[in-house]
């Protein structure tokens, strides 16, 4: 009767120890991913801060447009990019879903938004529901920690927990600087820090792998 329970438990080890050697011996491939999300954040941050300004005469409605196109972009590139790959990790595979589920989670958020403000316009003329699109910094940093902290662990790699970190506090500061145009110059800014820099870096390890 104890025959079974020592297969399992053996067949665990030997899982355990396999996670160990790839996490050694395989990078993670998410560096092209952190850089086409990273580019692509910083683009839709300053578009919407030249909107705000009104240094791009465009309404509040476009700013779905903005953040909408370029998340939805940057999911495509991603998938284009982690084609013609070979088998990935286990750390491999969790990286690509957190950032899969990430992308579409901005990209349906920006497009709620959207709807939000268009139903509030419809009903009292206001264009305050847009208001909303304040959000996405925080919620942008905010997926980012998780990913980042969820990637460092699958990995065993503790080289991001501090993009992770510096997260959190990007996430903190949007908040504080909602419903200005600053607001999005930070994530503009915070986008080349905890995704663009990953990213490279990410990408160098990738390489000198081979």
């Amino acid at each position: 009767m104890s025959i079974a329970p020592s297969q399992s438990a053996q067949e665990d080890l030997r899982m355990m120890r396999e996670l160990a050697e790839e996490g050694r011996v395989r990078p993670l491939l998410g560096g092209r991913e952190f850089v086409i999300f990273g580019v692509a954040i910083a683009l839709a941050s300053l578009l919407h801060a030249a909107v705000v300004y009104g240094l791009l005469p465009w309404p509040p409605m476009a700013l779905a447009a903005i953040w909408f196109g370029t998340m939805m972009l940057a999911v495509l590139l991603a998938g284009i990019a982690r084609s013609g790959r070979g088998r990935p990790t286990t750390a491999n595979r969790v990286e690509m879903e957190v950032w899969r589920a990430g992308g579409y989670v901005l990209g349906s958020l920006a497009l709620s938004i959207f709807a939000y403000g268009m139903l509030t316009m419809s009903r009292s003329g206001s264009d305050q529901g847009f208001f909303l699109f304040t959000l996405l910094p925080p919620v942008v940093f905010g997926v980012y920690a998780i990913a980042m902290a969820a990637s460092s662990a699958a990995a065993r790699d503790p080289s991001l927990r501090g993009f992770a970190i510096t997260s959190v506090a990007l996430l903190v500061v949007t908040t504080l600087l909602a419903g200005s145009a600053t607001q999005y110059l930070v994530m503009a800014a915070g986008a080349v820090m905890v995704s663009i820099l990953p990213g490279l870096m990410l990408l160098r390890r990738e390489r000198e792998h081979g």
